[in-house]
């Protein structure tokens, strides 16, 4: 009988429980190629994390928002989201991935929790849903930050652009399609920023139309990026780290929603959820665990 980590899971971990939610995810060193890529492991302060704070937004937009789809997960992985909005919200889910490992993964998952969503194999694209038909969207995008020549031997659930950021805005411009209204995008991503803030705030609003209100909160304490970049790396790529950390001086780490409310605000609002003592050493190691697949 297979053993379920419930606190704290960490990176290493094939079997964890999230609010009585059971999932198998792939061990971060898990070794992988194009055709068989891995299922994102469950990290404390990524997926648990985000779910305790978007929760109740969640339920707000559930009760608000237009639509026929209760929760449009994108880049479903091992489902974790899609099952989560299934067991508490009896939500109506549509999921989807490239990678059949992830379609696979996430469809023996509701098998084992007994819920169900719809699946689909392939690329988030305007078709996959219809027109301002989803209440809640969720994002979490590859940001691991690289140089460009590296990127074929990157995991894909960890491909989202050199810097970070290209993956992520695709989808915001395929989610301003499917967003309804009053319907709401929750997101979990690092971003290269500055003293101003994470980056998103300036391409946000003009990725989601209609004056969107963005709220968001600093899941942990923005770190140097040059510090973080140089702890990964660790004397390689000297030029492409020096080149990011004097245009970005700054990374965050993030959790948000995005309302298409026409506010047109960006508020960022503390957190009292329990890290469990996570910090941006776990951050550097777990991007340390993506950078060696760099160097095979």
């Amino acid at each position: 009988m297979k053993s379920f980590t419930t606190n704290s899971p960490t990176m290493y971990d094939d079997y964890v429980e999230l609010d009585s939610v059971r999932l198998q995810v792939d061990r971060i060193d898990r070794k992988r190629n194009e055709c068989d890529d891995n299922v994102m492991a469950i990290f404390h302060e990524e997926q648990p994390f985000t779910w305790q704070f978007v929760k109740s937004y969640v339920k707000e937009a559930l009760i608000e928002a237009t639509g026929t789809v209760d929760f449009l997960d994108v880049g479903c992985g091992s489902g974790v989201f899609g099952l989560l909005m299934a067991k508490h919200f009896n939500a109506r889910v549509t999921a989807i991935d490239k990678s059949k490992r992830a379609v696979d993964f996430a469809k023996k998952n509701a098998i084992l929790n007994g819920l169900e969503l719809q699946v689909q194999h392939g690329v988030y694209s305007q078709s996959s849903v219809p027109e301002r038909s989803a209440k809640v969207i969720g994002l979490y995008p590859p940001y691991h930050i690289y140089p460009s020549s590296v990127e074929e031997k990157i995991p894909q659930h960890a491909r989202g652009g050199s810097d970070g950021q290209g993956e992520f805005k695709n989808q915001l411009t395929i989610a301003d399609y499917h967003l309804a209204e009053n319907g709401i995008l929750f997101f979990n991503q690092m971003c290269l920023g500055d003293e101003f803030g994470p980056r998103f705030l300036r391409y946000i609003p003009q990725l989601i139309t209609g004056d969107p209100s963005i709220v968001y909160t600093n899941v942990l304490p923005s770190i140097s990026t040059l510090e973080f970049l140089e702890s990964v790396y660790q004397g390689k790529y000297s030029s492409f780290v020096d080149e990011v950390s004097s245009q970005n001086p700054l990374i965050y780490y993030n959790v948000g929603i995005v309302k298409r409310d026409g506010n047109g605000t960006s508020v960022c609002v503390e957190h009292n959820i329990d890290l469990k003592g996570r910090t941006w050493k776990d951050r550097i190691k777990l991007h340390r665990e993506i950078a060696r697949h760099e160097f095979k």
